[in-house]
């Protein structure tokens, strides 16, 4: 009986405190081998296979600083499992884990993964496999996992584009003259971390975010133009914040805007939206413009909320928990209320999740003032408490992979 865990699709602050969790469930319920597949599936079909030596796992208190840990340890990877279940791939991946005598995997990533998870259980089913489950952990920055009341990395990344952007603010506001910065922030087709923004002003006596442009909102640029003058009657200095995937409802500034794909997925690598606006509103209205573009410090930054980190773990320890019993299914959060904040942890299938996007409802969009109302009591509860990080001679530190591995 061993566990085999992995990681896949992009990185998030608190992805490595659900490998923490998954790891002490697997000692926890006495799994003889616990392996770690390095760049998720492709490292079991290369066959780049560590195995987790429990005694240094201990020794170096991997479990609380893989906690303290951005991005994924284990590597990740990209790569999109074939449709057709006769493929030669399935054979090879199956045989692999039959060669390490997995009983339990567990693959811990976004929507592109639940697709590997959903379609490894359906070739368990075809050939009707009796010796292996195969379960799901959830993470993305998005926040657009379906199924789901918010996906663990979501409010560490909150977290530090918040942090940020009072930074930004500090920065804008020390000269006299009219400027705006535009502050490009990810998200491809749902708004939701740059609609944290918002979150900036909490218990500030002024807006240190003007305006948020999401991918669900559909504006002109006359309409963009005649907000941002609006908005310089009332402040000399405007920082606004751009979704990556935002774009204008005729799509002028869309030329180029698509930079490369992902290998795999094939998902558009987006970025750039921010400086076109830029460049549109300093050319329009002759006034000082500039844009920052946080990209992907925004998924591995150390500033991590110890809520979220949390709540990563508790769903990678039930992912093997609940994966040592049961095929075919991914842990996740549900709210029971806003305030004081509680949440329970459910189940579902890797088919409500796979290549499934959760957008922001559009009652919170159609008047700004609700959805400042509405994600302020959302995130909130997600970004709360820090944790204490590692420093050797004054420079970020942190556990590595040959720490915890024989």
């Amino acid at each position: 009986m061993n566990c085999l865990i992995g990681q896949s699709g992009g990185p998030t602050a608190v992805i490595n405190s659900s490998l923490a969790g998954a790891i002490q469930a697997g000692i926890d319920l006495n799994f003889d081998e616990i392996y770690l597949s390095l760049n998720g599936i492709v490292g079991l079909l290369d066959d780049r296979i560590e195995e987790v030596d429990r005694k240094k796992f201990e020794k170096v208190d991997a479990k609380d600083r893989l906690k303290k840990r951005p991005s994924s340890i284990l590597g990740s990877c990209r790569f999109k499992l074939p449709e057709d279940l006769n493929d030669e791939v399935y054979k090879n991946i199956f045989e692999s884990l039959k060669k390490y005598r997995i009983s339990t995997f567990v693959y811990i990533g976004g929507n592109d993964s639940m697709d590997t998870v959903m379609k490894l259980n359906a070739y368990i089913k075809k050939e009707t496999i009796d010796w292996i489950n195969i379960v799901g952990c959830p993470k993305t920055i998005d926040n657009d996992l379906c199924e789901m009341d918010h996906s663990p990395g979501f409010g560490s990344a909150a977290k530090f584009v918040n942090t940020a952007l009072r930074q930004i603010r500090l920065d804008c506001d020390i000269y006299p003259i009219k400027s705006i910065t535009f502050v490009e922030i990810m998200g491809r087709n749902a708004g939701w971390l740059t609609a944290t923004s918002y979150l900036a002003n909490y218990k500030r006596n002024k807006d240190i975010v003007n305006l948020a442009y999401l991918p669900e909102d559909s504006k002109s640029l006359e309409d963009i133009k005649k907000e941002i003058n609006k908005k310089l009657e009332e402040d000399n200095n405007l920082v606004i914040a751009v979704s990556e995937g935002f774009m204008d409802r005729e799509k002028i500034l869309s030329n180029d805007k698509k930079k490369s794909f992902d290998q795999g997925f094939n998902h558009p690598v987006i970025a750039g939206i921010g400086q076109k606006i830029s460049d549109y509103i300093h050319n329009e209205l002759d006034i000082k413009t500039r844009c920052v573009e946080l990209n992907i410090i925004q998924r591995t930054s150390f500033l991590i909320s110890k809520q979220d980190s949390n709540e990563a773990y508790e769903l990678g320890y039930l992912s093997v928990k609940k994966g040592k019993d049961n095929t075919n299914l991914i842990p996740i959060l549900k709210r029971e209320r806003d305030n004081p904040y509680k949440l329970i942890y459910d189940t579902t299938e890797p088919i409500n999740i796979a290549n499934k996007e959760k957008k922001i409802p559009q009652e919170w969009l159609d008047d700004r003032k609700i959805l400042k109302e509405k994600i302020l009591t959302y995130t909130l509860p997600l970004i709360k408490g820090e944790i204490e990080q590692e420093f050797t001679d004054g420079m970020f530190d942190y556990v590595k992979l040959e720490d915890f591995i024989k």
